[in-house]
């Protein structure tokens, strides 16, 4: 999952407190499998509404889309209470409302990806269509990777300008024995067209 989707999703122990009474930990096992395997809901969510309905993590994420779920699994009395439900969970239904807008986010970030693949495949097919403000460590290491291959060291023309991967020599200041057992860093870099290296240092 894209980290933007993420941090358009809340911490399911949030969402779950919207509820009062309830039992946290059990709460949170089960939407877990209601997501995941649709039990005990009648219905099962898409694939797509699977993975955006909640993610796990250090700290378990879910959705508008997790919160109907989660909706349906307490108007199901499946979950554990500690007190009698109380007919409407307006903080909870507030949060579900905002599924629209969320699934609005969600196609944004998707087609702000894609583009950004497409035009990384374009670099990759045509380095010298790239212009020196698209320069990164990231796009030399990936163009460089795609055109001579994985692990691959080098330089080739990017944008008209040579584009370098090397392996960073250990810093001087460090003991012979820390050189030794350091494992070589790789680093991407290039001469702007001012003469200055710009990218990884090394």
């Amino acid at each position: 999952m894209l980290w933007d989707i993420r941090a358009a999703m809340k911490p399911a122990l949030s969402i779950i407190d919207l509820i009062p009474n309830v039992h946290r930990t059990p709460a949170l096992t089960l939407l877990r499998r209601a997501v995941v395997d649709g039990r005990p809901l009648p219905q099962r969510l898409s694939p797509e509404d699977r993975e955006l309905a909640f993610h796990e993590a250090q700290v378990p994420l879910t959705s508008p889309i997790g919160a109907r779920v989660l909706l349906a699994l307490y108007r199901g009395g499946h979950l554990k209470l500690k007190k009698p439900p109380v007919k409407s969970l307006p903080a909870l239904e507030a949060y579900i409302a905002t599924e629209p807008a969320f699934r609005a986010k969600v196609a944004a970030v998707l087609a702000e990806d894609a583009a950004r693949q497409d035009r990384l495949a374009a670099i990759i097919a045509d380095p010298d269509c790239a212009t020196p403000e698209e320069l990164s460590p990231r796009l030399i290491d990936k163009v460089i990777t795609a055109r001579l291959g994985h692990g691959a060291l080098g330089t080739l023309p990017i944008a008209g300008l040579a584009c370098h991967k090397g392996l960073a020599l250990p810093a001087s200041d460090r003991s012979e024995a820390d050189r030794l057992r350091s494992e070589p860093q790789v680093i991407c870099w290039w001469i702007d067209a001012q003469g200055q290296r710009q990218g990884d240092l090394g």
